[in-house]
């Protein structure tokens, strides 16, 4: 992580302090900076903070205030549980934790996923209190897969449907958002290295494990991960994102294969 990361997370950790004294009982990195794929300027620092219990309306309200306040980028997303969560499925009907996505705190609503609790048990990174591998959070192995599975079919499935037709209306040679193609193409291969190994790897990658399973789409692959590391030269065309559909549709088929 650069300066910049650095200095959001010592600002976060001290407004936290000064903000609910005594309420972090950890704080722990997940995502791409426990990854080891943390970039500036493509990358959030995504954050869990484990709590003794269930927060109070004048803490979220404190909390609220402590997020509005952060100057980003990077940009902080926050999760806040009680330790007794770690790890844990949702229950049934529950309304969720709190998190803030972009600086704004939502009271609820975050059900944890089995990727992230793999991610923490696995490569989390701790900022302050036990280490996240002393938490218990390794998901059940056949929870992360089925997960795995569906959000492919609920979420990356619709999401290309949804791109094509509006893709195809455009000139194949009309300039597109990098970061929409990169999100196409880099993110469903996550996903199926976990259906097919129970293994948790970054965006960047994805993109060698996707190249393997899809050659086809080897140097659209290339090209995101280029973008993904910081190279502001490379650009994306329609056709370029009609591709990406393709290819999430390809990934996504394989997976129900296996």
């Amino acid at each position: 992580m650069d300066d910049a990361a650095r200095s959001a997370l010592d600002a976060y950790l001290s407004g936290l302090d000064r903000a609910c004294p005594g309420l972090a009982r950890g704080v722990h990195l997940t995502g791409s900076a426990a990854l080891g794929d943390w970039i500036p300027d493509r990358s959030d620092l995504d954050i869990l903070t484990v709590t003794d219990r269930p927060l109070a309306e004048d803490e979220l309200d404190a909390l609220a205030a402590l997020h509005a306040a952060a100057a980003g980028p990077p940009h902080l997303d926050a999760v806040y549980l009680p330790l007794d969560a770690v790890g844990r499925r949702p229950a049934p009907g529950s309304p969720g934790f709190p998190h803030v996505v972009d600086g704004v705190l939502h009271r609820s609503g975050h059900h944890p996923d089995p990727v992230l609790w793999a991610t923490l048990d696995r490569y989390g990174r701790t900022l302050r209190g036990r280490a996240a591998q002393d938490l218990g959070a390794a998901p059940d192995p056949h929870w992360l897969r089925e997960w795995n599975l569906a959000n492919l079919a609920s979420y990356w499935r619709p999401l290309a449907a949804d791109a094509r037709p509006r893709l195809a209306s455009r000139d194949p040679h009309a300039p597109i958002p990098a970061d929409a193609v990169a999100w196409l193409v880099l993110g469903p291969g996550r996903l199926h290295h976990t259906v097919a190994t129970g293994g948790v790897i970054s965006k960047t990658a994805a993109a060698d494990h996707t190249a393997r399973l899809l050659p086809r789409y080897a140097a659209l692959l290339s090209r995101a991960r280029s973008w993904r590391l910081g190279d502001g030269t490379v650009a994306f065309t329609a056709a370029d994102g009609l591709a990406a559909c393709d290819l999430v549709k390809a990934v996504a088929d394989h997976a129900d294969r296996l």
